[in-house]
């Protein structure tokens, strides 16, 4: 399966479902600026998955985005797949997506 740049260096695998589904929605997302992505329509789509709001800060933190001050690819994809764990119940943490 491919691979896509994570986090500080680390990589998450995608399956080729999700390179799909998530390359659709990073095309929804997507910014005048290149390789950033809307802020307001990332968090747009990340209010949509219901979580609460601290599960929502939580995942911008792990995904790097709150550090860089936006979202590009990598934490976008990164923050989906942690919003997914969250929604199954699994903690917020990078691990829970790289394993």
């Amino acid at each position: 399966m491919e691979q896509e740049s994570g986090v500080a260096g680390s990589f998450i695998p995608l399956s080729e479902h999700e390179q799909r589904f998530y390359s659709g929605l990073r095309s929804l997302c997507q910014a005048d600026t290149p390789g950033k992505l809307s802020s307001s329509k990332v968090a747009e789509l990340f209010k949509a998955s219901q979580l609460p709001p601290e599960a929502l800060h939580r995942v911008t933190e792990v995904c790097g985005a709150k550090r860089l001050g936006y979202f590009g690819p990598p934490q976008f994809y990164v923050g989906l797949k942690l919003l997914a764990a969250a929604q199954s119940g699994l903690p917020i943490h990078l691990e829970s997506v790289t394993a």
